[in-house]
């Protein structure tokens, strides 16, 4: 299947509507695919999962380390946080560092609890327990919605593995009670906009966007080719609210007209570059991918061998992380 969409990829880059930008990002996309193809084939003993598996989430946790050490000094904020380079696109962004950030989590405690290339120590146990607490601070540095969502999902992900599952909620709401003074004012700020997405410019811009994707998208079923969505033209009305001193509001409409507004979602981002043949192709991949790490834990729960104890969870962890990505993608 990865096959198959890199040679559509190929094909849609050609016939792109902005050929020069295509060919921009087609000149890392088929890297990535490239090597995501061919790095299931090297993936024969214990050995090599769990290095593969461990240089992700150092790599990503080296980011996060740092954006949680600034979070803690200086309270982050929206489009301010500076990670490893000045940078706000591909991990460097809030909302995508947000999203891989709570989906390293599961593999992080698999690494604790089944790791063989590090000891399993206090040491490695406290560096996970740490690394875990500096990947949640993340969406507070951020203050990307993106990543509230996505710890919510994580941990209803928990709920189903646990066994005592109310004495894990009891605790993960007392957590939550508890951490609420510490947030800023400004994180609360943003996270209540999600309750009202239409008098949020940022989320209602999002929203006309994919309107306009799906629109775009039944006139060229075939997407318009990497960075198509530079064609885009957006027109609609922001609601204004005005508090008096009685609290009540005064509604008000500010018409917001833009153009050449990136997806923000890789949904919309694979239908508008990659039409109808490229989502369902992408979306295989990732359903197929989420059914086959549950067919794998169950089968190899009920083999019960020592020597693929750790088989299973890998499998879960696997799985989880990609729900948690699906769903903040």
């Amino acid at each position: 299947l990865m096959i198959v969409l890199l040679a559509w990829v190929g094909m849609t880059t050609i016939y792109a509507d902005f050929h020069d930008e295509a060919l921009e990002k087609w000149s890392w996309v088929w890297k990535a695919m490239l090597f995501a193809i061919f790095l299931p084939l090297t993936l024969r003993t214990r050995l090599r999962f769990e290095a593969a598996v461990l240089f992700m989430v150092l790599s990503a946790g080296a980011i996060i380390i740092g954006g949680a050490i600034k979070t803690l000094a200086t309270s982050g904020g929206y489009g301010e946080l500076r990670l490893f380079v000045n940078d706000n696109t591909g991990l460097y962004e809030g909302s995508i560092i947000s999203c891989v950030a709570i989906a390293i989590i599961p593999l992080i405690f698999w690494l604790a609890r089944h790791g063989t290339i590090y000891p399993r120590n206090w040491m490695v146990k406290l560096f996970a327990l740490a690394l875990t607490f500096a990947c949640l601070l993340i969406p507070v540095g951020t203050q990307a919605r993106t990543g509230l969502v996505c710890i919510a999902v994580l941990a209803l992900l928990f709920i189903r593995q646990t066994k005592r599952r109310l004495l894990y909620l009891t605790g993960a709401a007392l957590i939550g009670l508890a951490a609420i003074p510490f947030l800023p004012s400004a994180f609360s700020q943003r996270m209540e906009t999600i309750q009202d997405y239409k008098a949020d410019e940022s989320a209602a811009t999002r929203v006309a966007v994919w309107k306009w994707t799906w629109e775009f998208v039944k006139e060229h079923p075939f997407g318009g080719g990497f960075d198509a969505y530079r064609i885009n033209k957006i027109r609609y009305d922001l609601p204004v609210v005005d508090e008096n001193g009685f609290d009540t509001g005064a509604i008000d409409r500010r018409e917001i007209v833009d153009q050449g507004r990136a997806y923000h979602s890789s949904y919309f981002e694979m239908l508008g570059e990659q039409g109808f043949p490229g989502l369902i192709i992408w979306l295989l991949i990732h359903v197929g991918g989420v059914w086959r790490m549950e067919m794998l834990a169950r089968i190899y729960k009920k083999r019960n061998r020592p020597d693929e104890s750790w088989v299973a969870p890998l499998a879960t962890a696997l799985q989880n992380a990609q729900i948690i990505y699906l769903v903040g993608s």
